[in-house]
């Protein structure tokens, strides 16, 4: 019972509960495990007494679903899919002491009346071996199964509470856990082992009680906090500001400037006066100077247009006029200003100007002034494809050469709008140089050679971290005036090879050639060959 805040009477049979069963432990009388019958019925008086708080919730979700169903609605349908879980998890358990019961007792057990279990009534209250072969994971699996209903029922309830509600999601998470355990001797347990093996019949029922008490439990506290968010959105006016929300304040050249002034804070049975044009400010009060145009006000919200032709700073303003709860009239100023500006695209290739063939270029595209969402890319020519990636887009082009064209369209407004375009070249990826324990020419010795583990393709000064297979090559030697050419498939020296270096003479040379290797892009490179001294 170690979650939320608990009363002193849950306080009281969670020692009692801990108390037993660490008697128990000590093989005490019959007389101590009668004890739990009173734990047993104590759990049953805080389960009614959550029930009655709960029906009592429910009660006043219904009454104000009828006054206000639409504001109402959303969290009721979240309070009835707990209630729904609840039932059934509760429902579940209650039918689990029925079970046990007659497992352990038999299906005439006098603890079962009319289909309700009385802990009282229970004989073999001592029995440490029906429990585990009921809920056990080597017997029935009825333990699985409650297992289950908790996690599915607890994974609900965190799903209904926000990240932002910590406690709460803390006291669920520690109410309806289902951990594995550790004993004392750093052996682990699963839920059901820790739960329900290995102890007294009794305890079994009354741990069944317990987590049934946990349920209904977390159930009042999600009820109540959904309850509570019905007016959690209910603004508490002490104060009023003119607020002004644009479409946007980067405006292109042509397109329409839009924007909402509406009194932050309104009465909808009083609609204010919205007036646009110059004002002036005397005395602590405000008054419109010259013409000036009032706006249409629905829900408090007036909206002004204006035609973005000329580029450059737009500045607007005027006054909000209500009455005040005395009858007066008061004015609330406000100023806006936005930009207008020609239509621009910015596409950034994530890693230089160019598209290779036959991997995945990373690129950033954007247009200023617009969502990321709204923005739709397109390519034409080059074979290429573009695809959305997790950050900005990806471009893979299906040809070895050529250009691809990029053109970027945006949504403004519901209309499709073309942004502009940009091309790009295609190249293939350039040539590795192989590479012998980092080296590619020069002098080396033979234990260095012999040792060598593979011989590798690297990239050297590429913007991508790209891999080469090395598939052939072939080591070529001169002793004697004799040549020796030793072949190898895949990227290891072979014994042949390493044999050879072993019986090299200080400066001879060793020519490594005919060195094939297949890069990501599917195509297979010849590479230059290494020429080594050996010293």
């Amino acid at each position: 019972m170690g979650h939320g805040q608990e009363t002193p009477r849950q306080k009281m049979i969670g020692l009692m509960y801990l108390f037993l069963t660490a008697m128990l432990a000590l093989n005490v009388s019959k007389e101590v495990l009668n004890s739990f019958i009173l734990v047993g019925h104590s759990l049953e008086k805080t389960i009614e007494n959550y029930e009655a708080k709960n029906d009592k919730v429910y009660s006043e979700f219904a009454e104000a679903n009828m006054q206000n169903p639409t504001k109402v609605g959303p969290w009721l349908k979240l309070a009835e899919s707990v209630r729904v879980e609840a039932t059934a998890l509760f429902k579940s358990l209650e039918e689990h002491k029925i079970g046990l019961a007659k497992y352990a007792e038999g299906e005439d057990s006098e603890a079962v009346v009319d289909g309700k279990f009385l802990i009282n009534k229970l004989e073999q209250k001592d029995n440490i071996d029906k429990g585990g072969e009921y809920f056990g994971e080597l017997g029935k699996k009825h333990g699985v199964e409650i297992e289950k209903q908790i996690d599915a029922y607890r994974e609900l309830l965190l799903t209904i509470v926000p990240e932002n509600e910590e406690q709460k999601r803390h006291n669920i998470e520690t109410a309806l856990e289902t951990n594995e355990h550790i004993d004392h001797e750093k052996v682990k347990h699963s839920w059901v082992s820790s739960t329900f093996e290995h102890i007294p019949l009794i305890a079994d029922f009354v741990m069944l009680s317990k987590i049934q008490t946990d349920v209904k439990n977390m159930e009042t506290d999600v009820i109540n906090y959904l309850f509570s968010q019905i007016s959690a959105s209910d603004f508490k006016v002490n104060a009023m500001a003119a607020t002004v929300i644009p479409n946007s304040n980067y405006i292109m050249k042509g397109n329409e400037y839009r924007a909402e002034v509406f009194l932050a804070a309104y009465d909808s049975t009083k609609a204010p006066i919205i007036k646009v044009g110059t004002y002036k400010e005397e005395g602590g009060k405000y008054e419109m100077v010259g013409d000036y145009k009032t706006l249409d006000v629905k829900s408090g919200k007036g909206i002004f247009s204006d035609n973005s032709s000329a580029i450059g700073e737009k500045k607007w303003g005027g006054l909000i006029e209500v009455t005040s709860p005395d009858g007066g009239t008061i004015n609330y100023p406000f100023d806006v200003q936005y930009q207008v500006a020609e239509p621009s695209l910015v596409i950034s290739p994530t890693k230089m100007n160019v598209f290779y063939y036959g991997i995945n270029n990373p690129v950033d595209i954007s247009v200023p002034g617009i969502a990321g969402d709204k923005i739709r890319p397109s390519m034409s020519g080059g074979g290429a494809t573009i695809r959305k990636a997790r950050k900005g887009y990806i471009v893979k082009p299906t040809k070895t050469s050529g250009n691809v064209n990029i053109r970027v369209y945006a949504e403004i407004d519901g209309e499709s709008k073309s942004m502009g375009s940009m091309k790009f070249r295609i190249k293939t990826i350039p040539e590795p140089k192989a590479k012998v324990l980092g080296r590619s020419s020069g002098k080396i010795t033979k234990a260095m050679l012999s040792n060598a583990p593979v011989l590798i393709a690297e990239l050297e000064d590429f913007v991508f971290d790209l891999k080469f297979r090395v598939t052939k090559f072939t080591v070529t030697t001169t002793q004697g005036g004799y040549t020796k050419e030793l072949n190898a498939k895949g990227n290891k020296f072979t014994k042949a090879q390493k044999d050879v270096f072993k019986g090299m003479k200080s400066n001879s040379k060793v020519i490594i050639e005919n060195i094939e290797a297949v890069g990501p892009d599917g195509r297979t490179k010849v590479l230059s060959p290494i020429i080594f001294k050996v010293k």
